[in-house]
């Protein structure tokens, strides 16, 4: 997943102040993600936020207004957390096809699992992903595919 299949979400994430300074996926202006499937999760920042999944091996998801790797958007008091616990049943997933049956799941442990997240700062998480959502919405003609 790379910076421009995010751009469904720039202006929302500009209007509430969440620019690439504070997102937490701008590394020295290069974009930066973390691979579930390799479970690394030391950079992952233990705050509230909302994320995004995406395909870690470039597959594109056909919706009704276009493609894109985005299949999940989510938000958590505590970032790391969340996305450790995704980490662990992805691994599960690749292991045991069967063992999970939530779809997240099913597309991480199929196309990879690539993360990036927005640091809430003093917007509520719950909010940024609802944004997100209608984004996505807005741009794609549907939600993710992994929100049920």
């Amino acid at each position: 997943m790379r910076d421009f299949h995010l751009r469904f979400a720039l202006q929302t994430i500009a209007n509430l102040g969440l620019g690439p300074d504070a997102s937490g996926w701008f590394d020295n202006d290069d974009y930066a993600i973390v691979d579930l499937a390799t479970g690394d999760m030391s950079e992952v920042p233990d705050e509230p936020g909302a994320y995004v999944l995406g395909t870690a091996d470039g597959t594109m998801l056909v919706y009704p207004w276009g493609s894109s790797p985005v299949y999940y958007i989510g938000e958590s008091r505590s970032l790391a957390a969340r996305l450790s616990d995704h980490s662990k049943h992805t691994k599960g997933t690749v292991d045991d096809h069967d063992a999970y049956w939530r779809q997240r799941y099913q597309y991480a442990a199929a196309f990879g699992a690539h993360a990036v997240w927005y640091l809430a700062g003093k917007v509520e998480p719950k909010h940024i992903e609802n944004e997100l959502m209608l984004c996505f919405y807005d741009a794609f003609g549907a939600k993710p595919v992994a929100n049920g």
